[in-house]
């Protein structure tokens, strides 16, 4: 299988990640991707799911908008995870997360520079799903100039619910941006102990409706919140809610 995009290895000191580049000639703006593995190509993907990411440009007619996927690594829930885990060992989920600002560095001062000064981009977006969508949701309050959309999917705050309810207090938001919160009704990650899992799927709306409200009360005016009741959690389902967000980010 011919690759549509091109690998560069890019460090700040002593982290590292692959990144991924699709940039089509008249891409003006980008889209940066977490689990860039995922992004493009089944066979790449850690699951064998991608998010087919160059067919949903293409189902939409999108071609002014490259796409940067960020390999995540075994280290993944410490990159993405602003907050430990709250959870107790009897879930079944061990203690990770809380390193976040490391990446979110990495983000700011390797990433965006690099695409700057290669590609000139007018602006950004970011996506995630996931661990990957908390780690987008913690992005979007440090109020990059350079990034304009967040889609967050997803999005598990129930793994650190005390953390994050203060972090909703204090944390504001570029009330200008273009924001997607996606849930689905029957998701379930496999990685909790029987007692949590049955209550996951129902979990997963309310953070979906929690994140939602947290934004519009910060003042975000441009928002959109998907609920697709049948949807489980992997990229198969996100693919149709990131059709919606490549659309309307290239009409920004």
């Amino acid at each position: 299988m011919k690759r549509k995009y091109e690998i560069a290895v890019l460090s700040r000191g002593g982290f590292a990640r692959t990144v991924r580049i699709y940039a089509p000639k008249k891409a003006d703006r980008a889209i940066i991707m977490h689990d860039g593995q995922n992004v493009f190509y089944d066979a790449d993907a850690t699951y064998k799911k991608s998010w087919r990411a160059l067919d949903a440009l293409k189902a939409e007619n999108v071609k002014n908008t490259a796409i940067i996927g960020i390999d995540s690594t075994n280290t993944r829930e410490y990159d993405y995870l602003p907050f430990p885990f709250e959870l107790s060992e009897r879930y079944g989920m061990k203690l990770v997360g809380g390193r976040a600002d490391e990446y979110m560095a990495y983000l700011d001062e390797i990433i965006i520079p690099y695409l700057d000064k290669r590609f000139g981009f007018k602006f950004y977006g970011m996506l995630g799903s996931s661990a990957g969508g908390l780690a987008t949701l913690y992005f979007a309050a440090r109020k990059n100039p350079r990034v304009k959309a967040y889609g967050m999917f997803s999005t598990p705050l129930f793994i650190c619910p005390k953390a994050f309810a203060e972090f909703f207090k204090t944390a504001t938001f570029d009330t200008d941006g273009y924001y997607k919160v996606y849930t689905g009704g029957a998701e379930s990650t496999g990685s909790v102990g029987p007692e949590l899992a049955e209550q996951e799927s129902q979990l997963f709306v309310t953070d979906g409706y929690v994140l939602n409200d947290a934004l519009r009360k910060s003042g975000v005016k441009n928002l959109d919140l998907t609920v697709t009741n049948t949807a489980v959690h992997d990229e198969r389902a996100w693919y149709a809610p990131q059709k919606d967000f490549f659309k309307k980010f290239s009409l920004l």
